[in-house]
């Protein structure tokens, strides 16, 4: 079992125009909701479900109980939670402070050393291109270039395959294409999930 990876443009917050580099993010398989996650760990961890059930809503109810408290709290070998807070920007002298300019910010958890130890010893990364980054687009000119390529090789292209060819979002994917039957480029051809889109010509 391997974790998926994709490589993403950092952007350009200073507008230098420069080429920047590159980072790698996980590519998420799904997710799991509170139940499901129940069910997983009932049917891997051999427990009762209700006594799973009733462990999980005894930790919340604790763990929230505590922060209250002021406490910080450290849950198993996963970390601790903390509370940190947040003060108004108006007040610029602590003579100035009063309750009601302070609130809570977020709830902190401090992963321990050892658990993301014990991640980071069994983690296996793979390279997946996913058609979901979000990128600096192409501009239409390239888009158009990779497009009469593939369609020299091949009868038609459907959305997902040209949002895989042009490194864009499938709403991207499908705004260029409309854009492309609008300028007679393309057509479409099909209804539903058989749609496919053919050069006009």
């Amino acid at each position: 079992m391997s974790v998926n990876y994709d490589l993403y443009e950092t952007p350009d917050l200073t507008k230098s125009g420069e080429e920047q580099p590159l980072h790698a993010r996980v590519v998420l398989k799904g997710s799991y909701t509170a139940e499901e996650f129940v069910e997983q760990v009932t049917a891997f961890q051999h427990m009762p479900h209700a006594q799973v059930v009733g462990v999980i809503e005894a930790i919340s109810k604790e763990l929230r109980h505590l922060l209250l408290k002021g406490f910080s709290v450290e849950l198993g070998d996963i970390g601790y939670f903390t509370l940190s807070l947040n003060v108004n920007k108006e007040v610029t002298d602590s003579k100035d402070l009063r309750s009601p300019s302070v609130s809570l910010k977020d709830i902190n958890l401090r992963i321990n050393r050892q658990f993301k130890k014990d991640i980071e010893t069994e983690l296996v990364l793979q390279r997946y291109h996913s058609p979901f980054r979000v990128k600096n687009p192409l501009a239409e000119e390239k888009c158009l270039q990779r497009l009469n390529k593939f369609l020299e090789k091949n009868p038609c292209i459907n959305r997902q395959d040209y949002a895989l060819l042009v490194g864009k979002t499938k709403t991207q994917a499908l705004q260029d294409i409309n854009a492309f039957i609008e300028k007679g480029i393309l057509k479409k051809y099909g209804a539903g999930r058989s749609v496919v889109y053919i050069k006009v010509g």
